[in-house]
């Protein structure tokens, strides 16, 4: 029988949490490493819907991309999620950076959906450098990654043709200058904020939001599905949607 050790041993040879940024807290970061492990449920975030899936189907492990504990914590109180967690003996792995960096990890799955024709992933960055056969319009780029990652996008129109694209999932707009540096025509990111849209405009590069959400939860399955295959534990995929409404 698996026990959480297991599964973080698993997760660590080919997501190695020593290879997360120095901020990021990957890791074991609630629970009983020795705990054994009948089931497990997979999510992007841990929120109070999820710890209560995880209570329906019965999980003893929570394996997530973002960590439950990110900034010091002064005080574990009841209303808390790691109060819940621990409240309801459960135990919760998150693979942040270390996985969004590694082969077949979050950006390589993300580059893979979009359906880049040559992915080169990019040492010691998150960035993967991604270019297609054939070039593109900004508008028929944004409308290809809407159709693939179902997704709102956010770009400014430099009405440029388009085929050396930077990719980084989740927030990734810092890599601007690199991106351009690298001689990319564009950068895709999930999150930008209004200033990071001028600085793309100023640079003569494209910048494509399509949303933290978006760009991350595609990884989740994937990653349910290796643990699954070396395995003999019930694997659940939570239910989620992004927080952000759009009308």
């Amino acid at each position: 029988m698996a026990t959480v050790k297991d599964i973080y041993n698993f997760i660590d040879s080919f997501a190695p949490f020593s290879t997360q940024a120095e901020w990021d807290n990957s890791g074991l970061l609630v629970g009983n490493e020795n705990s054994t492990v009948n089931k497990i449920i997979f999510a992007l975030d841990v929120t109070s819907d999820v710890i209560e899936q995880a209570k329906t189907v019965g999980a003893d492990l929570i394996v997530t991309h973002h960590p439950v504990i990110f900034k010091p914590v002064s005080s574990v109180l009841s209303n808390s999620l790691i109060y819940k967690i621990i409240q309801n003996n459960m135990s919760i792995i998150c693979a942040h950076t270390n996985y969004d960096k590694a082969i077949d990890g979050v950006n390589d799955i993300l580059c893979k959906t979009i359906n880049a024709d040559v992915i080169e992933k990019i040492d010691d960055t998150f960035l993967n450098i991604v270019t297609y056969n054939n070039t593109y319009s900004t508008d028929d780029l944004a409308k290809h990654f809407k159709d693939k990652l179902n997704c709102v996008v956010r770009y400014n129109n430099l009405n440029k043709n388009i085929n050396k694209i930077a990719v980084c999932s989740g927030s990734g707009s810092d890599y601007l200058s690199h991106a351009k540096e690298m001689g990319c025509d564009a950068l895709l990111t999930g999150d930008a904020s209004h200033h990071s849209f001028l600085d793309a405009d100023e640079m003569g590069i494209v910048l494509f939001a399509c949303g933290h959400f978006e760009t991350e939860m595609i990884a989740i399955k994937p990653l349910l599905e290796k643990i699954n295959n070396e395995f003999d534990v019930e694997c659940v995929l939570a239910l989620q949607n992004t927080p952000i409404m759009t009308i």
